[in-house]
């Protein structure tokens, strides 16, 4: 106190002087921790980029350059697919160009046309038909679709030619029917795109037992994914030889037209044997060459009967041509 009261000034210089010092080795000692706990967090956060480094992809300029290359090769499959969905050569050009007609008695002579030239071709390839054939079309004998309709009856007409064309062309002896589905409404088929259930609507007739022209596919055999992809459906069942069946599943598969087959069905056609074909029999008189009164009579040359012989079958094959929807509209609109 004595010195304080003697050098105030110089006694309080160093009170300050200490005051100051002790102020500052706190804030050295408050910087240090802070420090040592940034120190820790940049550890930890330079752990966590080399975590990420690792990850692959890594987000880098050359994995962009990567994902927007892979993108790209997608794109074009895509547009590679799409184009091939819509079929191979002049008869998938010829279905594209075709110009539908405005009104229901444009359509309604253009089916009637249909019928007549295939019952010609039937007579020309030698297959047996039905006297009152209408090769699925059976509805519009005597008028046309309604307009909303139109559309939808002239494409299943135009694909129902090729697929006659084609069996014909695979020579079965009968054609026994066939089927098409019903055609949609638009509301039905903004509904099928979404995968909503279907509306009551008024128009072409639902299902039912008399009707021999329509059919349902069965959903589980079908191609359809609501809002990717829609189709036609069409079931033709026939009797021939399994050449025949061979000849238009070769045909179907040139995918000329892109049309999937989704189920062979075969089954027996009563009454059809190789042996009355060959003119051979199994009486007793033909096998030992002697006449009903005992008189042997000479053997004629006779055809050698077949090891295999060859069966008719009724076969039904169910058939769906594959259209990819349209990724710019809500509705189910067909690629081709």
């Amino acid at each position: 106190m004595a010195s304080f009261k003697s050098n105030p000034i110089f006694c309080s210089a160093l009170i300050v002087i200490g005051v100051v010092v002790a102020g500052e080795g706190w804030c050295i000692f408050e910087r240090s921790r802070a420090v040592q706990k940034n120190q820790k967090i940049l550890v930890q956060k330079r752990r966590e980029l080399a975590a990420l480094q690792e990850v692959n992809p890594f987000p880098s300029e050359a994995n962009k350059a990567a994902v927007e290359a892979d993108l790209a090769r997608t794109q074009t499959a895509l547009a590679t697919m799409r184009e091939e969905l819509k079929g191979r050569g002049p008869t998938a050009g010829q279905l594209r160009s075709a110009k539908v007609p405005a009104e229901p008695t444009d359509v309604f002579f253009d089916l009637a046309n249909f019928v007549e030239k295939n019952r010609d071709n039937a007579k020309q390839f030698g297959v047996k038909i039905k006297a009152d054939e209408r090769f699925g079309f059976s509805a519009y004998s005597s008028a046309g679709p309604d307009r909303e309709l139109i559309p939808q009856v002239f494409r299943q007409r135009q694909i129902a030619q090729y697929l006659i064309e084609a069996l014909f062309n695979a020579h079965p002896r009968e054609l026994f029917s066939l089927q098409r589905e019903r055609p949609r409404t638009n509301a039905e088929m903004v509904a099928i795109a979404s995968g909503q259930p279907l509306p009551v609507t008024v128009g072409e007739p639902r299902l039912s037992s008399a009707d021999t022209d329509l059919f349902e596919i069965d959903s589980r055999i079908s191609a359809r994914v609501p809002g990717f992809v829609t189709a036609t459906a069409f079931r033709l069942t026939f009797i021939g030889e399994t050449e025949s069946l061979r000849t238009l599943l070769n045909k179907l598969a040139t995918f000329e037209l892109p049309l999937v087959v989704r189920s062979v069905e075969v089954e027996p056609s009563a009454g059809t044997t190789s042996v009355a074909e060959s003119g051979t029999t199994n009486s007793l008189s033909t096998i030992f060459g002697n006449t009903s009164s005992g008189v042997a009579t000479p053997a004629g040359p006779t055809k050698p009967k077949p090891l295999v012989a060859k069966v008719l079958s009724k076969f039904t094959v169910t058939i769906e041509l594959i259209d990819l929807v349209s990724t710019t509209s809500t509705a189910a609109t067909p690629t081709s």
